[in-house]
């Protein structure tokens, strides 16, 4: 199982090739590869829950499982928690009991399988706010420690490799919506929202659909009806497309000076050139952070915003 996934990690580092969320040189220089796969495979359970997160807690529990220190591979430490997660049994069950884990662990669950131990600790990352887009509520409820809440998303920050700032445009001309959309009859895009949607289309990155130019009566501040955004379409329920929408999201980061694009919004995420890192998406017309609203909070698809 671990040389399977080490040579999954190999593939999905690859996927992840720039931009906001893909490894960075610390992550890959500190994180073993079996680990850095399960993290990220893990996270992709749990709209809102970040990978980079989740291997944060991994390296302060455990040092990804390379800790010498009792309970990490048998036994338990003094406070009853065990494995590379450091759960305390009763709360891994609790887990277990509520979700069904994929396969690649060990029958029964346990705790000390690094597989089980990590797709756990993001369920239960998950029901303890990372859902909702609270990760500090989530990382508190993992361990009632306010400097270890701040220690975890610092140390996350680390993990994740960025565009270089001089790599970011934030100065556009004005376009207008001239050229007749592709992906629908009656609406005009601008060149620049044109030129990137031909893009993702040629290469089979807006393979589950998309949609520019549209009226969007109901929220009229939209660039849709301007023209400057698209949406492409992903399956939610499915991580391996999940896993595919960041894969466009971060390949959009890493040539964001090149196409012009402005924002993004994706499994209830929001990045901008102008603050180039992932946030909760905030929106009172669609009542988000709210993972329910798939569509509305943009877990379906990613929105892209032009300048």
């Amino acid at each position: 199982m671990i040389f399977l996934v080490a040579a999954a990690a190999q593939t999905f580092v690859q996927t992840f090739s720039g931009g906001e969320g893909a490894p960075s040189a610390t992550a890959k220089a500190e994180i073993p590869a079996e680990y850095l796969a399960l993290y990220q495979y893990a996270a992709t359970v749990c709209p809102g829950l970040d990978w980079a997160v989740l291997a944060a807690v991994g390296k302060i529990e455990s040092n990804h499982g390379q800790a010498n220190m009792r309970g990490v591979r048998s036994g338990e430490n003094n406070k009853g928690a065990g494995g590379p997660m450091q759960f305390l049994q009763p709360t891994f069950d609790e887990v277990i009991a509520r979700h069904t884990l994929p396969p690649g662990g060990q029958t029964p669950p346990s705790r000390y399988d690094p597989h089980d131990a990590i797709y756990a600790a993001a369920f239960y990352l998950c029901d303890s706010g990372a859902r909702d887009g609270d990760l500090r509520r989530a990382l508190f409820a993992y361990n009632h420690d306010e400097a270890y809440v701040q220690n975890v998303l610092e140390l996350a920050t680390t993990y994740r490799a960025r565009p270089p700032v001089g790599e970011l445009k934030t100065e556009w001309p004005i376009e207008r919506a001239t050229i007749p959309d592709p992906t629908r009859d009656g609406g005009l895009i601008t060149p620049r929202t044109n030129a990137v949607i031909r893009v993702l289309q040629a290469q089979g990155m807006a393979s589950g659909g998309a949609s520019c130019w549209d009226p969007h009566s109901w929220n009229p501040s939209s660039d849709h009806p301007k023209g400057k955004a698209c949406d492409v379409f992903f399956q939610p329920d499915n991580p391996a497309d999940v896993e595919r929408g960041w894969g466009v999201a971060n390949w959009l980061i890493a040539r964001q000076a090149h196409f012009g694009v402005r924002y993004l919004i994706w499994q209830g995420q929001y990045w901008s050139a102008e603050n180039p890192t992932w946030v909760p998406y905030q929106s009172n017309v669609y009542g988000c952070p709210n993972p329910a609203n798939v569509t509305g909070c943009h877990y379906d698809h990613i929105h892209i915003s032009m300048y």
